[in-house]
């Protein structure tokens, strides 16, 4: 996570800065909005955007690694023990949990390359090693994972047709049954 300065003016214009994407996000695909767009929005000129940024990129990331860490917050221990359920469940009230923006950089396919890298650094991390370790075949794993995403990304766009809690049964178990084939002998 990165160090933030404690003064004042600065925490209350990165807070403008991300105020600002978070409404251009919510508006706009990524490749729509503009270094010009966001700093008017926020009220600052370009040149104070990039006292604190390198790039939009730069922005994104910074976002990237919090998600991160609140995912693992919510199912890191999960994943230590193993419990396939318990990263489900956490997961999904994860997701549910979200803000509308947090919830489009996750679902909103035209934000695949947010939710691509957020899920490499979840998957790559230290409670998520064993997963992998346990298979012939860890790129495979690593899609069985993001199928966990796309059914409940399906669930949103079908417009949440069945309860939220027959949509976790329903995920628990195909998910436990696959994984438990594939597992080295």
């Amino acid at each position: 996570m990165r160090e933030r300065s404690k003064d004042l003016r600065v925490r209350r214009t990165i807070a403008s800065i991300r105020k600002a994407f978070f409404e251009l996000v919510l508006e706009s695909n990524y490749n729509e909005i503009s270094i010009t767009e966001l700093t008017e929005r926020a009220g600052i000129n370009r040149k104070t955007f990039y006292l604190h940024y390198s790039s939009l990129d730069d922005l994104v990331s910074e976002i990237e690694e919090e998600i991160v860490s609140d995912i693992l917050e919510k199912v890191g221990t999960n994943a230590e023990n193993f419990d396939l359920a318990g990263c489900i469940k956490n997961f999904y009230g994860y997701l549910e949990d979200c803000n509308e923006v947090q919830q489009k950089l996750l679902c909103d396919d035209h934000y695949s390359f947010f939710y691509e890298s957020v899920t490499d650094a979840v998957l790559h991390s230290a409670p998520f090693k064993k997963f992998f370790d346990r298979v012939e075949y860890p790129s495979i794993v690593r899609s069985y994972t993001i199928a966990i995403t796309f059914i409940y990304r399906d669930w949103l766009k079908g417009g949440k047709e069945i309860s939220y809690d027959v949509l976790v049964q329903q995920a628990c178990t195909i998910v436990e049954s696959g994984y438990a084939g594939i597992i080295k002998k």
